[in-house]
């Protein structure tokens, strides 16, 4: 069968400060686009430095920005949303059409969804308005240590939202990783997911250390290059061409930058581990990332 989907991969496998070096090596790479962070666009903007200027160079797309905000306090919903926008806006300027919106982290040892249901949902329904007014498609994306990180948490969220404006972006490893199947999550949204972030987790429970701190075996917060991980990523992908999926995919592996017990000691430096996602890409027949 003729495959499909075609990869971008996201810049954060480097160092937010290192985008100038993860996108020259993502297009060496041969992936079609990458990923990065609003408050990242805003860094530069504010230091008067013109990161366009490297994609333009490197011909790269920033296909998808990814903004997160607190999606639960309706007192500071309308600083959290117009600051979102403000990353949009300088968005605008590299051509890109997908906005991915996350929660911000919390404690969640102390945390039920049941009571935030209304507030997250108009919250997300509020800033998918815009966003979409704007041509753009905003897409909401589960992570763990979020509001929204295991399974029901998820349905609750996708089955509260407008999915008229509010699309999905599940991401395999962060699935896995709040101890849910992803497979059958991107079962269950298909018909809505617009964008998807393929990343592999080595599996099993979080352990934490006597510091409490997260136990990373793999220096990228337990995530692996894909293909050395537990995720059945191969499965996802047939699934994803059998049903004719036509958005977008970027390849995701978390930094090592955020490990805090392996900070230093990945298990593969960051272009090398793009690399490997993609000849695990290309092990499946898949050889054309540019399209």
């Amino acid at each position: 069968m003729n495959k499909q989907i075609r990869f971008g991969h996201t810049a954060i496998t480097w160092a937010n400060e290192d985008i100038a070096i993860a996108v020259p090596a993502i297009a060496a790479c041969g992936y079609w686009g990458t990923e990065t962070f609003g408050w990242v666009l805003e860094e530069w903007e504010v230091a008067n430095r013109n990161l366009l200027e490297i994609f333009q160079q490197s011909q790269l797309q920033l296909t998808s920005l990814y903004c997160h905000l607190d999606i639960m306090n309706p007192d500071i919903r309308q600083q959290e949303i117009g600051k979102v926008l403000e990353w949009v806006e300088l968005y605008k300027k590299y051509n890109g059409a997908v906005v991915i919106i996350g929660g911000k982290m919390l404690e969640r040892k102390l945390f039920s969804i049941d009571e935030h249901i209304p507030n997250m949902m108009a919250t997300l329904n509020e800033l998918a308005e815009q966003i979409t007014d704007k041509g753009l498609l905003c897409c909401f994306h589960p992570h763990t240590g979020t509001p929204v990180e295991t399974e029901e948490e998820i349905h609750r969220i996708m089955d509260a939202v407008d999915t008229r404006v509010v699309t999905f972006a599940p991401d395999l490893g962060q699935i896995a990783k709040g101890g849910s199947d992803p497979l059958e999550i991107v079962k269950a949204y298909h018909d809505i997911i617009k964008i998807i972030h393929l990343k592999d987790y080595l599996g099993g429970p979080i352990e934490h250390d006597s510091e409490g701190r997260e136990v990373d075996t793999t220096g990228f917060l337990g995530y692996t290059p894909l293909g050395e991980g537990s995720v059945n990523v191969r499965g996802i992908l047939d699934y994803l061409e059998e049903i004719g999926y036509k958005g977008y995919a970027q390849v995701e592996l978390d930094g090592n930058q955020w490990s805090q017990t392996r900070k230093g000691r990945p298990m593969h430096a960051s272009l090398e581990a793009v690399q490997i996602s993609k000849a695990y890409l290309q092990r499946l027949g898949y050889d054309n990332f540019k399209g």
